[in-house]
């Protein structure tokens, strides 16, 4: 195929995609896992399935709904086996502090901003148009080619669980949610929560730190009971946090800067700069600092060491943790109990480390209970295949670059689904416009989301080029 007919294509069909972008992200589709307003995961997820499996139809090709957890929009090749692209449809909560309305969806200056824009809707419209490329020019793959379209992404992957137990699985898949070119691997997750075994005193009143488990939160806030000692140890400022005297009370809020927290050096944590002001002025007595100087400690180097768990490997690095929501709770015997929340990220060949055991150990020294969340392995996929070859070179002509394979942080649907890797549609950019967008606005996650044009142009090209590419090959 020659390259000008895709380029020039692309770029004519690049209203009618921007078009069909800004119709799925009118929708708030954050999944409902628990007491959903209508099954499986609410009104908004299945609103946008079906709208998108809709614009899949109106657009000639054969659609399904399997029982509203997933859809599919398919292009028929020659041979059984398929070509999956696989997308979610659901989005993070859009949280406060937006500039621009987070579901009424806006282009400017190049880049279109809306919740869910770039995590991962838009390539959920990526995906619909390579099909439209390969229909438009009469294209007879071997493979049939397949989108599919998840609902349940950002909470769980619940979703896939329930799609892989019940429908068979596609010969190959696709997954346009990290980065170009290849991502051969996937670190496992242990995540968790800290229950400290001793209540806190009357002196913390409150503690509010919840931007969500996967984000490094961009707010904190601490409420203890006001004395004039206190309030003295307040006078000093500390940079981005602020304490505010109300009534009785002593208000401690921290702002930082959010980002996703499977790489939390890209942000600027609230609770740990919340947690160095109170530990730094030793504002509270000692079994009410304990959660906070935990906190620090596991944000101070992100490597999992303050809960024993450190590891590494060549092809990984080392571990990724990161403390992202804290609270207090009311247990059983009605003690107020302080509740610290993390994930971690470890290293594709480091499955076999009793994480469990060893961080148990480490919170139990510092008097605190474990309670795991999720402990779910890692994945690596041979990088040596001759598909992931292609793939590579594929991307790196397009964007002029020389990378290679690599292992993220991040988690996504091909560490769940059977021959599976992620491919795009991340890739280097220019910085974006801090007139257009403030610090910690813009990316996936965050107040402001958006996505380059440009970015989405040449994740199109990569993948119709790509999936040419690999048509030919044998994939099982």
């Amino acid at each position: 195929m020659d390259e000008r007919v895709i380029k020039e294509w692309i770029e004519n069909k690049m209203p009618e995609l921007v078009e069909a972008l800004k119709q799925i992200c009118r929708i708030r589709s954050v999944a409902e896992t628990e007491n959903p307003s209508c099954k499986p995961y609410g009104e908004g997820c299945k609103m946008v399935l079906r709208d998108m499996l809709q614009t899949g139809k109106d657009s000639g090709f054969s659609t399904e709904n399997f029982e509203d957890y997933v859809g599919r929009i398919s292009y028929p090749g020659r041979k059984k086996e398929n070509i999956a692209i696989w997308a979610h449809l659901d989005v993070v909560d859009e949280g406060g502090g937006w500039d621009y309305a987070p579901y009424n969806p806006i282009v400017k200056d190049g880049y279109f901003i809306a919740r869910g824009c770039q995590d991962n809707k838009s390539s959920a419209v990526m995906g619909l148009y390579v099909l439209k490329f390969m229909k438009e020019h009469g294209i007879a793959l071997n493979h049939t080619l397949d989108l599919y379209l998840g609902t349940c992404e950002e909470q769980g992957m619940y979703d896939l669980d329930y799609f892989t137990a019940h429908y068979p699985c596609p010969t190959f898949s696709l997954v346009p949610d990290s980065g170009f070119p290849v991502c051969c691997g996937e670190r496992g997750s242990f995540n968790g929560e800290l229950l400290q075994k001793e209540e806190v005193s009357g002196e913390l009143l409150d503690i509010i730190c919840d931007c969500g488990q996967y984000t490094v939160p961009d707010k904190a806030c601490a409420v203890l009971r006001y004395t004039e000692e206190r309030w003295a140890k307040c006078a000093d400022g500390q940079e981005n946090v602020e304490a505010v005297r109300e009534g009785e009370e002593i208000r401690v809020s921290a702002k930082g800067v959010s980002t996703q927290a499977a790489n939390p050096d890209k942000g600027d944590s609230a609770l740990s700069r919340l947690a160095e002001y109170l530990c730094g002025r030793d504002l509270l007595p000692e079994k009410d600092l304990r959660v906070f100087s935990l906190a620090a400690d596991i944000n101070r180097n992100h490597n999992g060491d303050a809960l024993g768990v450190f590891c590494e490997d060549a092809l990984s690095g080392p571990m990724v943790m990161a403390a992202t929501q804290l609270s207090i709770r009311e247990n059983s015997d009605g003690k107020r109990i302080p509740v610290l929340g993390f994930i971690s990220k470890f290293p594709v060949t480091q499955n076999e480390i009793p994480y469990e055991e060893r961080a148990g150990e480490a919170a139990g020294k510092r008097g605190f209970e474990l309670k795991v969340t999720r402990n779910a392995k890692a994945n690596c996929f041979d990088p040596q295949r001759p598909a992931v070859k292609r793939l590579t070179e594929c991307s790196n002509e397009v964007l002029g670059r020389e990378d290679e394979p690599f292992v993220m942080s991040g988690g996504t649907y091909a560490r769940k689904l059977p021959n599976a890797i992620a491919f795009g549609t991340g890739m280097p950019l220019p910085k974006r416009p801090e007139e257009i967008f403030r610090p910690g606005h813009g990316d996936y996650h965050q107040p402001d989301e958006s996505i380059s044009l440009e970015r989405i142009r040449k994740a199109l090209e990569i993948y119709i080029k790509g999936i040419l590419r690999i048509d030919e090959l044998d994939l099982r």
